[in-house]
């Protein structure tokens, strides 16, 4: 009985077209004074025609309607009932569409999640080395404050860095683009991390660099972590920053990298030989820096040699510029 009411709502248009013919027919015969048998006859007429159309259209559209209602949650599409004039046709194919959409957006959602969960573990793995080190220095009296400070920065850098990818998918609208100097920049970066350098003896030289148009945040980061890389691989010699064509280089005197981890080196949780051996890296950092990069409409590359040292080369969008 629902579904029958509910097809006499769907045609309730056809019902009051019928309703006003009915009316008007009736007016029309008592203006023209015509028998009220002529009434009744014209209602049987149309009768006769007009109820095995109805009959059909009623079947048609209830079994189309129950076969809608009984279509199941998981796999809508495949157990839809067929579409029986263009609009029914533009209905399903907007569903579909949808459908895929939505799909596209689930298989998205999924990657992005075990992506996360993945790198978070790696990320989980670094932050143990600083902890634990910071663990033994406050169980060994006295406390060494400076190598403290120095295993607390390092968290503060790891914390950072997660937050930063957990932004990363979003950086168009974190972004702020405007003229940036770099050479006041890097030399910041390289302050932020003078523990690293200073615990080695390692000199930095920055050369005068371009102002580029950029953001600030996000183009820190990838210095940052470039030149952390630098300071965790390089144990004597220096680094250098300058610029070279269309590129900002930096250039450490450390192990290199192998050959074969050269084509990896900004995949996601590689780490490389160096990673491995050393246990100090999670195979984060560069992944994000040339996502990053790309989404500032830049690019990173390396050229390296073991034993001799390791060449970053951020190329700029810009393939001229003034010095500052």
């Amino acid at each position: 009985m629902h579904d029958f009411v509910a097809y006499l709502k769907a045609r309730m248009l056809v019902w009051i077209i019928l309703l006003l013919v009915l009316i008007i027919s009736a007016g029309i015969i008592f203006l023209e004074d015509l028998p009220f048998i002529a009434l009744l006859d014209g209602l049987v007429i149309g009768a006769a025609f007009l109820l095995p159309i109805l009959t059909f259209d009623a079947y048609r559209w209830l079994t189309q309607y129950r076969q809608l209602t009984a279509t199941p949650e998981e796999d809508p599409l495949s157990h839809m009932p067929a579409p029986v004039n263009a609009m029914d046709k533009r209905y399903q194919a907007i569903i579909s569409t949808q459908n895929q959409l939505r799909l596209s957006t689930q298989v998205s959602v999924q990657q992005q999640s075990q992506a996360l969960s993945d790198n978070f573990a790696l990320w989980s793995h670094q932050m143990k080395t600083p902890l634990a080190a910071l663990d033994l220095l406050l169980q060994v009296p006295p406390v060494d404050i400076k190598e403290a400070r120095t295993e607390v920065k390092r968290v503060d850098r790891y914390v950072q860095m997660m937050l930063t990818y957990i932004k990363v998918n979003d950086v168009n609208r974190d972004l702020v683009l405007k003229p940036v100097p770099l050479t006041p920049l890097v030399k910041r970066v390289v302050r932020d991390l003078a523990d690293l350098f200073i615990g080695k003896n390692l000199p930095v030289q920055v050369d005068p660099l371009p102002t580029v148009v950029t953001d600030t945040q996000w183009i820190s980061f990838i210095f940052e972590q470039i030149l952390t890389n630098a300071a965790k691989y390089t144990e004597t010699g220096s680094v250098h920053v300058y610029a070279k064509g269309d590129a900002i280089v930096i250039a450490d005197t450390g192990i290199g990298i192998a050959a074969t981890d050269l084509p990896r080196l900004f995949e996601p949780g590689f780490s490389g030989y160096n990673g491995r051996m050393n246990q100090k890296a999670s195979g984060l950092g560069l992944a994000m820096s040339q996502t990053i990069a790309e989404k500032l409409g830049l690019k990173l590359s390396v050229d390296s040699q073991v034993g001799v040292g390791t060449t970053v080369f951020l190329h700029l969008a810009q393939q001229t510029w003034k010095s500052e």
